[in-house]
C-alpha cells in the first residue's frame, strides 16, 4: 500500500511541476528564433530520463516486465 502511495504521489509531483509546459502546449508559448525574431510556439514534445525502477513505476509495469514494450518474460 505505501508504495501505491508513494507513486501516487509521485505522479501527482511531476503533473505540478510540469503544470507550465502542459499549458505552454495549449496556449503556445513567445520565444526567439537563433535570429532573433520572436515566434508563437507549441511544444508537445518533452523528453524525461529515468532509470529503470523509476520508468517501471512511471508505466505502472513491476516484476519482470519490460516498462518499454510492455513484454513479459514469459515470451522468451
Amino acid at each position: 500500500m505505501q508504495g501505491m502511495l508513494r507513486d501516487h504521489l509521485v505522479h501527482k509531483y511531476l503533473s505540478i511541476i510540469l503544470q507550465p509546459l502542459m499549458n505552454s502546449v495549449k496556449l503556445g508559448i513567445m520565444m526567439s528564433d537563433s535570429v532573433g525574431n520572436i515566434h508563437h510556439y507549441f511544444t508537445p514534445l518533452t523528453a524525461y530520463i529515468v532509470d529503470t525502477p523509476e520508468a517501471c513505476m512511471l508505466t505502472c509495469v513491476c516484476g519482470k516486465t519490460s516498462p518499454f514494450t510492455l513484454v513479459s518474460y514469459l515470451h522468451f
